[in-house]
């Protein structure tokens, strides 16, 4: 299991650049403080543009003392009083965590593909039982998919599944490939009677 907290924001008009730099300073800091951190932007989906930070833990005791570590530091301090004086962008999404369920994220495949399902709690086990046969499929075109739960946030009652691809490219040839096999449909029929699909959108390095 990975513990990600992340958190997603809107950039001003003309201030992209800027939020991104801002958000790369962070990452070195978390760096320095021996933790992993990745940004990402939205190519494609309702929030096209919107760029995310996610911290990677390996449980939550780690993040709970991540956390106090950098909310304790003054350099902490100092990005708070930047962003009080010099507001870039727009909370789309406020700091939340979540989890991984099955799968994994992979450095190597960070152009993901992602479909966010409302589904009860009751019916993520049934969901779950589903992933051995989407990790069989996916690589077969070397895509590497994940499964996540939601720790905090809204709507708790949901679960997203990525497909990670080393390119845009590869993310194209897999959808032809993959996502538009029957196989893959008779699936993706399956997950329907489990849960609502509600979402979804493409995420890429930012």
């Amino acid at each position: 299991m990975t513990v990600i907290a992340m958190s997603k924001f809107r950039p001003h008009a003309g201030k992209a650049n800027l939020v991104l730099q801002n958000m790369k300073d962070v990452a070195s800091e978390f760096d320095k403080m021996g933790m992993t951190a990745r940004i990402s932007r939205d190519m494609l989906g309702p929030d096209a543009g919107c760029l995310t930070f996610s911290s990677f833990h390996e449980s939550f005791t780690s993040s709970m003392d991540n956390f106090e570590k950098v909310f304790s530091s003054d350099w902490w301090a100092k990005v708070q009083m930047r962003l009080d004086d010099n507001p870039t962008s727009d909370i789309v999404v406020p700091l939340n965590l979540i989890r991984t369920i099955a799968g994994g994220m992979h450095a190597t495949h960070r152009f993901f593909m992602w479909r966010w399902y409302l589904i009860k709690r009751d019916k993520m086990p049934e969901a779950m039982e589903l992933f051995p046969e989407v990790e069989e499929m996916c690589n077969k075109v070397d895509i590497k998919p994940v499964l996540l739960a939601p720790v905090t946030g809204e709507p708790m009652s949901s679960m997203v599944i990525g497909y990670g691809a080393e390119s845009m490219n590869h993310a194209g040839k897999a959808i032809d490939e993959m996502g538009m096999s029957e196989e893959y449909q008779a699936m993706v029929r399956k997950g329907a009677a489990l849960g609502e699909l509600y979402r979804a959108w493409m995420s890429i390095p930012a």
